[in-house]
């Protein structure tokens, strides 16, 4: 049986949807779900890992090292920040720009994450 905690991002194993859990049942069969687990690095890193800068009244947080494509079938889909386990999102469309500032205090904790329709879950 699969295992997932708080804020898992999974994917159907029958119809392929990408889900996010908020909060798992206690008993909820998860034999049709695949955990993604977040790629800090290897093939496509540069174009995909969060970058994290503290800006004046918050956080940028822009996707890779080199610019993300944001066509039709292929771009990033969502960022999150996550800080002080609080979690921040800005959803994205083909052609944004792949990146979002969140104005929040400075945090102690800070994490980004972000998903791109044909590469996956990316973390920093």
């Amino acid at each position: 049986m699969a295992k997932f905690d708080y804020y898992s991002v999974v994917q159907c194993k029958n119809s392929g949807n990408i889900i996010e859990v908020l909060c798992p049942g206690k008993d909820a069969d998860v034999s049709q779900l695949n955990v993604i687990e977040a790629k800090t690095s290897g093939e496509g890193e540069p174009k995909h890992k969060p970058i994290i800068t503290r800006v004046d009244d918050g956080y940028n947080v822009k996707v890779g090292e080199v610019e993300h494509p944001m066509d039709e079938d292929h771009y990033i889909a969502v960022i999150e920040l996550i800080a002080d386990g609080q979690i921040h999102k800005q959803y994205l469309k083909p052609g944004d720009k792949p990146e979002a500032t969140f104005k929040i205090p400075e945090a102690d904790d800070v994490v980004a994450r972000e998903f791109c329709t044909i590469h996956g879950l990316w973390q920093s």
